[in-house]
Order: C-alpha cells, then structure tokens, then sequence
C-alpha cells in the first residue's frame, strides 16, 4: 500500500474535519507509520493564547501524537534558517515592522505554516502528517499564497523556496486533500466551487468526504425525521450531481473513543 506524506483534512465549520482527522490519523498509526497530528496553535504574532486546545486533549486521550505549530516559532526557525542566526530570528519577528509586514500582507503566515511542515517533511521521510485545517478558506490561501508569492517573485530567496515548496506538493504521491462536506444542497455547491478553485491552482489529488450520511440506513425501517433526512440528502446529491468518494456514516456516539471506533473502517479507503 502506496502513502501519502501530507494528508490535509479541511472544510466548513462544523462538518467534522477535526474528528475525521483523529480517526484517520489513529488509522495510520494502527498501520504502524510514524504520523502526527498537525495543526495550527495561532494564527497571528501577538496571539498569546493557544487555539484548538480540544484537538491536542482529544489526540492525548486517543494516543496520537501531535505537532502543534505556532506562527511566532514558524516564522523564527525560518528566518532564522535564512540567516543562520536564531538570535537574529528572534528579533527580527519580535519587531513593529515585521508583525506589521505578516500580518498586512494576504497569506503570509499560512506561507510560513506549509514552510515549517515540509520543512519537518524533509527532515524525517518516515514521517506522516494529517493536517487540521482551520477551514476551506484557509485551506485554499495556504495554496493560493505559495504559487502567488512564487509567481510575483521571480528571483531571490522567497521565489527559490516557494518553487520548492510547490515541487514537493506537485510530486506524485505527496499529498492529498480531502474536503469534508455534509449532505445539504449549501455545502455541496460550495464544495464544488472549491474543487474549482483548488485546481485552478494545481491538479492537487482530492478527496470529497460527506459526513454524518444517511446513505448506509436506506433498508432500515428509519423514524419519520430521519426520513425525511435521508430523502432531504439523496436529492441535494442529486441536484448537485457531485462525485462524492467517501460517505461517513451518521453516530450517535457521545465521547471521542467511541466515534473514533466507530469512523475507523471508514478510513481505510482513504488511505
């Protein structure tokens, strides 16, 4: 069996991404590959709180390993790997003008969040990581930034570092972006459209996952309001008319052991 090195996990708030990369990322683990959950602590220089707390607690309680990245270390460790100074790093990033530049500039800082994973990539070819993606949105300026900067710049360091990074998310078999959706006529569409502009940007290898599906209760004698869920589901997909790779079962699970249990078969074809 063929892995990819990257797996991002992205979609709308609320359908399920950060559940789904838990379980997937405790799939491969099941499977023995060295991976880590990974995912963005912050966002901007002068945050000082960590976001996303809940995807470290649950990834402790399930066992898995995770890489949180925070934007303040992310930008030191890559200029100072430019400049071969982390002392020089550390205050460079600490300045008015470069809080100012990063977070002025569209796109900046998920340039520097897709450099420090490829550079941990590089680091460790063993390594796997499943990516948490905050959302579609930041999903699509992490790709869109890292071709516009290698495009407005066409020499120099950042153009000689973007072009890398494109090359290895370009190579076969790297990485692979799965879009979480949910069954609803909204969803979907918007789904669609970002497939579009995904691969306007590159011919990426994507994967659309409905959760929370009706699809596997067709033969059972389901109560009037889950009817009326599952013929509200197979006419959105029929309006849509959408290729839909993998359909994740509707749970009633309470507590994250539970569902990941639950989701890990189907994981598997992800893979």
């Amino acid at each position: 069996m063929s892995f990819k090195r990257l797996y991002i996990f992205t979609g709308k708030g609320g359908v399920g991404k950060t559940t789904l990369s838990l379980a997937f990322t405790k799939t491969l683990q099941n499977k023995n590959k060295k991976v880590k959950l990974t995912y963005f602590k912050t966002s901007k220089l002068e945050e000082h709180t960590i976001q996303y707390q809940e995807v470290a607690d649950k990834a402790k309680k399930l066992g898995i390993q995770t890489l949180g990245l925070d934007l303040l270390e992310s930008a030191e460790a890559y200029i100072g790997k430019k400049l071969g100074s982390k002392t020089i790093a550390h205050w460079v990033v600490k300045t008015p003008f470069f809080k100012s530049l990063i977070n002025m500039i569209p796109g900046f800082n998920y340039l520097i969040f897709m450099g420090q994973v490829l550079e941990f990539l590089k680091a460790d070819s063993d390594l796997i990581l499943v990516l948490d993606s905050p959302s579609s949105g930041h999903a699509l300026t992490m790709f869109e930034a890292t071709k516009n900067f290698n495009q407005i710049f066409q020499k120099g360091s950042l153009y000689d570092d973007t072009t890398e990074m494109l090359n290895m998310l370009k190579s076969p078999q790297f990485v692979q972006l799965n879009l979480v959706t949910l069954p609803a006529p909204l969803p979907l569409q918007e789904s669609s459209d970002f497939i579009q502009q995904v691969k306007d940007i590159e011919d990426f290898d994507i994967k659309l996952i409905c959760n929370y599906s009706f699809q596997n209760f067709k033969e059972l004698d389901l109560p009037e309001s889950l009817q009326t869920k599952l013929k509200n589901e197979l006419e959105a997909l029929a309006k849509n008319e959408i290729q839909i790779d993998q359909f994740i079962p509707f749970s009633l699970a309470q507590n994250v052991d539970d569902l990941t249990k639950e989701l890990l078969p189907s994981m598997e074809s992800l893979v």
